[in-house]
């Protein structure tokens, strides 16, 4: 169930891999394929489709991160950590995402502990560190 204002369409809460993922509005997830990687851990491919919708979930201990990025990194992992907790890792793909102005491409973390988030670029190297703060969605850039 949605609430008013926030649109319909993705879970906030973490799927069997620690991290939060996307439904399609027919129930779905967005990335149904998985594929083993070379430690014998299961990956979730990358979605195919648009995401139309995102439900975020944000409280008086949680806020959401939207990172704004362009179409060369569409379908690439964006890994972020609390910097006081490195191996705390979560991701999510930036993904072309259908808004009123047209296609816009943006990875967005839809609930996160209030915090000081370290933003890691594709090399592992921090690319930026962002605060989010409770009860509110932080907007930032992954270029």
């Amino acid at each position: 169930m949605s609430s008013p204002g926030v649109p319909r369409g993705v879970s906030p809460l973490p799927d069997e891999h620690g991290h939060g993922h996307e439904h399609d509005p027919d129930g779905g997830h967005a990335h149904a394929d998985h594929a083993r990687d070379g430690h014998g851990r299961v990956e979730a491919a990358a979605p195919t489709a648009p995401s139309r919708a995102v439900v975020i979930n944000v409280n008086e201990h949680t806020g959401a991160l939207v990172l704004a990025s362009n179409a060369s990194r569409s379908g690439i992992e964006v890994e972020i950590h609390p910097v006081s907790q490195p191996r705390a890792r979560t991701h999510v793909w930036v993904l072309p995402r259908e808004g009123r102005d047209g296609v816009v491409y943006a990875a967005i973390f839809p609930t996160l502990e209030s915090g000081d988030y370290a933003v890691l670029d594709i090399d592992g190297s921090i690319a930026a560190v962002v605060s989010v703060p409770p009860n509110q969605v932080t907007h930032a850039t992954w270029m």
